[in-house]
């Protein structure tokens, strides 16, 4: 087990210089209560028994993360726009927000990167210099991510590890590929798909995460998927549809046609046009979830994760993190020892990024063009 460092979040605030106006802006701070992760959030993350995340074993939601607060002094201003930029120059544009407060809670920010953010008023008359924030974790997490409307929202790239000579290092790109539960259901009783996601959540996977295309897992042929055939986050998401099968079963080897359904299930085909999809550069960021995002999202986060030389620790804990959303308890025994480690292990190699990649190539049939490809892509 590695070694936990405790720590204290780093956030770096540079001072502001207010731009000619004829409102007055001043006074930018940022403050982050406490660290990003949660206080509940961290015990499990510090914790060595990787198991146990009781009592938040998929009964409630607390996977969201601290947001940062960004606030500022204002007058003769009604509405405010707040500005995130990745560079100090201000060339590259993050995201903005709308605000008629003097203050805006920003989530989602990625892990050891640097922001700048401005405030002006929505007309463009009054604006202020830069500042900047930055979070370096020290400790080992999840780049854990507030999407409103939607449970258990992560980012695979956020997991990494920690060394006091190097810092805190991913273990792959983030924001390339996310991991969520559904946007929408079937309403039964109105027989119709309904949004669980809200604008504000729509707002934040186009226009901050910018997600390029969605991957649903969910079964179309017993209305899982709510009847859609294009994504509800609107025009410009590609929306696939690749329907697994879960059921208490092996969903990397189960094939076959379940009780009551009119469709015959082929898990490993649909994990070939996963990771195939994951090998053309032009289809990221990529989101993909099932209905909580537990079983079969956890199962292709998994082989992921593998793919790309996670740490074993870190794959497990990734899988039971989905126990701090409303999702239904994942065992880590019975889900995924059991089940994909115990599968994986019949196949060759070393590690388990060998495992895994003899596994995509020489049963589920992917070329193995496309998962160095895949790999050449997030690392």
């Amino acid at each position: 087990m590695n070694k936990v460092f405790r720590y204290l979040p780093l956030i770096f605030i540079t001072p502001l210089t207010l731009a000619s106006c004829s409102g007055s802006i001043s006074s930018l701070k940022n403050k982050r209560n406490g660290q990003r992760v949660t206080d509940i959030q961290y015990a499990y993350l510090s914790s060595e028994n990787i198991a146990d995340t009781s009592p938040y074993n998929g009964n409630m939601s607390v996977s969201a993360p601290n947001p940062i607060r960004l606030s500022w002094s204002g007058q003769n201003i009604k509405e405010y726009k707040v500005n995130i930029y990745s560079d100090e120059d201000l060339k590259n544009l993050v995201v903005s927000y709308k605000t008629g407060n003097t203050h805006y809670d920003f989530y989602n920010d990625e892990l050891n990167k640097t922001y700048y953010w401005t405030i002006s008023s929505s007309d463009g008359t009054s604006k202020s210099k830069a500042s900047s924030f930055v979070y370096n974790p020290t400790i080992s997490q999840p780049r854990n991510l507030y999407i409103d409307g939607v449970e258990n929202f992560r980012d695979i790239g956020g997991w990494g590890a920690y060394s006091e000579a190097n810092g805190y290092k991913n273990f792959m790109k983030q924001g390339m590929i996310y991991r969520s539960g559904r946007f929408n259901e079937y309403d039964d009783e109105e027989e119709k798909s309904v949004n669980t996601i809200t604008k504000k959540g729509i707002y934040e996977l186009k226009n901050h995460l910018k997600i390029k295309t969605e991957i649903d897992l969910r079964r179309s042929s017993t209305n899982e998927t709510g009847g859609i055939t294009s994504s509800v986050l609107g025009s410009g998401v590609r929306y696939v549809n690749l329907p697994m099968y879960f059921g208490g079963q092996n969903i990397l080897t189960y094939t076959g046609k379940p009780s009551g359904d009119s469709y015959r299930y082929d898990n490993p085909v649909a994990i070939k046009s996963f990771f195939e999809i994951l090998a053309d550069e032009n289809n990221y960021p990529i989101n993909f979830h099932c209905s909580i995002g537990k079983d079969r999202t956890g199962c292709l986060a998994y082989l992921i994760e593998g793919l790309m030389g996670f740490s074993q620790e870190i794959m497990y804990r990734d899988y039971m993190f989905t126990n701090f959303s409303n999702a239904g308890m994942c065992k880590l025994q019975d889900d995924i020892i059991n089940r994909y480690g115990a599968t994986l292990n019949n196949y060759e190699g070393e590690t388990i990024a060998n495992k895994v990649y003899n596994y995509l190539s020489n049963v589920v049939g992917i070329s193995t063009s496309n998962l160095d490809a895949i790999i050449n892509i997030l690392k």
